[in-house]
């Protein structure tokens, strides 16, 4: 038998072997079916290089052969040996005792809820999810998979099924009965009982529950339904990034960041190093300013000086066009933000920044920074302050947890400062105020955090200062 590469070619098996693996898996097909050849392959291969008969099994043939292999692919090599040969005791290994808890539990889990799956779902699954107490018959979903990924498709199987009986909807995964499924997941959404990366979660279980159970059918409907919620979880913080970056930890960093870049600007000896602090300087501005003014990453980054700001800084205008409500908008700005943005258009911007050019924001090579550089540059940061990534879209929404907790009787400010549409968007909140007043009221709640953590607010003349600098630097340019 002529070998080649680390798997011997299916066409060069043993007539016997590939007529018992064809017997054994005739029922698999695609990737599945691929990687059982592999493993097999492999496992002759090894057989003839040792020159002993593939048919002998023992732990340490197995121990050896499989080196190099990840967990699933050496219980697929298992498996198919199983299958063809029929592996003697001898080769069951010795398990922690943690491993057999595991299996245990499993085992409880599959005894205590099989009974609500449906019965032409229960024929099908329960042998995929028979245990051997010898570890020489585990059904196909119990060998290739870990107890803790099955024991959590069990259940949530047995609950969709439990939904599909309560609203006399047909006990099956398909579309219509899961159509009513997400809409009754959307409203423990709107509760705050649920969360979009839950859905995510659940849609990939019942898609490789439904798989592994079925594989005749056409699963696309529902893949491309868990990807689509993929997507929209990109732009929702996880609860573990809302409980552990509040408004008050991301100010305070981008103040400390401002400080940092203009610290490192002044010390800087080439232009590379001033290009960094430029970076650093540009991205805690953005921040600054999505605390403040919570607008769209499209909306932050195409700010123009002459357009969007007034001469003394203190106020920022966007268009009805500019807005997805289609109504004017004006945000006020605070001092510290008015003192931040200062700094970057006389400290840091000219670096980079033709004379001609009226963007706010600018990259290397003088040309306006894009939305997607800078949600990048934001969410790089805020990962390694924070350890968690926070994007400016996150901040939209940590703002409208923020102005919740701080303030309940006054939620309907969030749908305001967030410039939602409608109610479609913010089914949480109720609009019901002034952006103006919701700007201000939001920078007021900041700046007494600011004073109970001991940060120094900007005095009078320093306010005064960066207002004069501002508005000479507008009637020069």
């Amino acid at each position: 038998m002529a070998a080649q590469g680390k798997s011997l070619p299916y066409d060069e098996w043993p007539a016997d072997i590939r007529e018992g693996f064809c017997k054994a898996f005739q029922s698999k097909e695609g990737s599945h079916l691929a990687r059982l050849r592999q493993m097999m392959g492999r496992w002759l291969l090894k057989a003839e290089q040792d020159g002993m008969p593939p048919e002998l099994v023992t732990p340490h043939l197995m121990a050896r052969r499989s080196e190099g292999l990840n967990p699933a692919s050496r219980s697929v090599m298992k498996q198919s040996l199983f299958e063809v040969f029929g592996v003697p005791m001898t080769f069951v290994p010795v398990e922690k005792q943690t491993q057999l808890n595991d299996r245990e539990r499993l085992g409880g889990t599959i005894k205590r809820n099989l009974h609500r799956f449906p019965e032409d779902w229960r024929h099908r699954v329960a042998p995929m999810l028979h245990i051997c107490p010898d570890r020489l018959a585990d059904g196909a979903v119990v060998d290739l998979r870990a107890p803790s990924s099955i024991e959590s498709m069990v259940l949530l199987g047995a609950q969709y099924f439990d939904f599909c009986l309560s609203e006399d909807l047909p006990a099956d995964l398909a579309r219509v009965p899961f159509r009513a499924w997400v809409a009754h997941r959307r409203e423990l959404f709107v509760t705050g009982d649920f969360s979009i990366h839950t859905m995510v979660l659940e849609a990939g279980r019942l898609l490789a529950l439904g798989r592994d159970v079925f594989p005749e059918r056409d699963w696309s409907w529902l893949e491309s339904f868990r990807d689509k919620m993929k997507k929209s979880a990109r732009h929702h913080p996880t609860r573990a990034n809302q409980r552990f970056v509040a408004i008050e930890e991301l100010r305070i960093a981008a103040q400390q960041g401002m400080e940092v870049a203009r610290k490192s600007h002044e010390k800087a000896a080439g232009y590379r190093a001033k290009l960094q602090a430029h970076t650093l300087a540009r991205t805690m501005l953005s921040i600054l300013i999505l605390i403040n003014s919570p607008i769209r990453i499209s909306s932050l980054t195409g700010l123009d000086l002459e357009r969007h700001l007034d001469p003394g800084l203190s106020r920022l205008y966007l268009a009805p066009f500019e807005t997805k409500d289609r109504n004017r908008d004006e945000r006020v700005i605070p001092a510290d933000v008015r003192a931040a943005l200062t700094t970057y258009i006389e400290l840091h911007r000219p670096l980079v920044a033709p004379t001609d050019e009226t963007r706010l924001f600018v990259g290397w090579g003088g040309a306006p920074c894009t939305a997607g550089h800078m949600s990048e540059k934001i969410g790089d940061l805020t990962e390694a302050l924070f350890g968690s990534r926070v994007t400016a879209h996150m901040i939209r929404n940590v703002i409208a947890a923020f102005i919740v907790s701080e303030s309940p009787a006054e939620k309907g400010l969030a749908s305001e400062i967030l410039n939602h549409r409608g109610s479609a968007s913010t089914e949480t909140y109720s609009a019901n105020a002034s952006r103006i007043v919701a700007s201000r009221q939001l920078g007021a709640a900041a700046d007494a955090q600011n004073e109970r953590l001991g940060l120094v607010k900007p005095s009078v003349q320093q306010k005064r200062k960066c207002i004069r600098g501002s508005a000479s630097r507008r009637s020069g340019r």
